[in-house]
């Protein structure tokens, strides 16, 4: 069975969109056939995979594809037709060494949609669940398009709380919350313990109206349920003390605090949602995923479209480095976060 992930935040600049590239190559790269699907309006997951100008291509409506080759391409005629789109997938610059990779590219046009999504009607009321399980039609007709069983479809979404996360969020069987070392990340993941509820008891007195009129209706009786998959602790900073790496002193007071929020805060939250099991047995607290800051690495890497664990094979863009190759500390930080992702790629593979 597809299981479909949310990489989510409320926070934002928290790396959602750089731990979901490399993320989805380690899962691809271990043999899974994995779908991307940029739900966020500032389509940095698009532009990481497939390159600036390639995307912009993507944009641009003819008269044969006249929603251009995005998600639009299959939102809109939905949303204002009540007509099945047409899915674009595109596979990126960067193919991987075993299984298959394909992104449904983004579009700035998502901001528009967000704001024709409407909770009170569309979900409450149950009148519009469809419009809310669009992610879920979009792998549906990928796969049928592709002839292709995905195993997973990782969804990239924007910062905020708005009704594109939540349409995610009803279609995801998991989440995952990465966190950066800083003041907010714990306060933000104490929101998600608050929100979540919400959002599950509006979608239960929704589907409860639809399916008393379509008690047959298997796929709406299916859907929001996303349980917590953890948390991923990025960008912090490391030393070395007798040959062993430590998290700095301040990064390790963060990675405390933000455990500790999830432990006294989030998960608690989660456990009361009735409806379903929202925190699994596998969850704990610590983080399931250890991503150092990779520095200059990180945006070389968005800039050459090529995910972390390739990017050593190619020389650092001298728009950044102003040098030839990558130093050895670089090449084995590179390295180690490319098992890093591995680990998580294995944590998914394993529990979900």
């Amino acid at each position: 069975m597809t299981k479909t992930i949310s990489v989510f935040n409320n926070k934002g600049g928290v790396g959602k969109t750089t731990i979901i590239w490399n993320l989805a190559v380690s899962l691809a790269d271990k043999g899974k056939n994995v779908l991307l699907i940029d739900f966020d309006p500032q389509c940095n997951l698009s532009i990481a995979c497939i390159g600036d100008e390639e995307f912009s291509e993507l944009l641009v409506p003819s008269d044969e594809f006249p929603f251009g080759k995005t998600v639009k391409a299959f939102a809109l005629p939905y949303i204002q037709q009540n007509t099945i789109g047409e899915v674009y997938t595109t596979e990126p610059k960067t193919q991987t060494d075993a299984g298959t990779l394909h992104i449904v590219p983004g579009d700035f046009w998502l901001n528009t949609f967000s704001d024709i999504l409407n909770v009170g009607t569309d979900v409450i009321s149950g009148a519009g669940l469809y419009r809310f399980i669009l992610p879920a039609l979009i792998t549906e007709k990928a796969s049928e398009k592709n002839e292709i069983d995905y195993d997973y479809v990782l969804i990239d979404l924007p910062p905020s709380f708005n009704t594109l996360v939540r349409s995610s969020l009803y279609c995801s069987d998991y989440f995952l919350v990465p966190c950066t070392p800083d003041l907010f990340s714990s306060y933000c993941v104490g929101l998600i313990g608050e929100m979540l509820p919400s959002f599950i008891r509006d979608w239960e007195q929704g589907k409860e109206r639809y399916l008393a009129g379509n008690p047959r209706d298997l796929v709406v009786s299916n859907k929001g349920m996303p349980k917590f998959g953890g948390w991923i602790f990025n960008g912090f900073d490391t030393r070395k003390r007798h040959g062993i790496k430590h998290e700095v002193g301040a990064d390790a007071v963060h990675h405390r605090s933000i455990r500790k929020a999830i432990e006294e805060n989030m998960t608690p939250q989660l456990s009361r949602i009735g409806s379903y099991e929202a925190v699994p047995d596998f969850t704990n607290y610590e983080p399931v995923g250890k991503i150092e800051d990779l520095n200059v690495m990180a945006p070389d890497s968005i800039i050459q479209n090529i995910p972390i664990r390739y990017l050593s094979r190619v020389s650092p863009t001298n728009a950044l480095r102003g040098r030839g190759q990558w130093a050895v500390n670089q090449i084995d930080l590179m390295n180690e976060m490319a098992d890093e992702y591995d680990k998580l790629a294995d944590h998914i593979i394993n529990n979900f």
